[in-house]
């Protein structure tokens, strides 16, 4: 997540947009990956275990 949340600021930079990770609700530039790992481990389980 934190080369995810790197690469969405350099798109923000390049391209003049603003990233938002609505998962966890919070900016890309300023958030917290490490909410965000957890939000994502969080619904893989729920996938693994409802979906196979």
């Amino acid at each position: 997540m934190e080369l995810a949340y790197r690469m969405a600021r350099i798109v923000e930079d390049e391209c003049g947009l603003i990233g938002h990770d609505f998962e966890v609700d919070q900016p890309t530039r300023t958030g917290d990956p490490v909410k965000a790992v957890f939000r994502m481990s969080g619904v893989s389980d729920w996938a693994q275990h409802h979906l196979t």
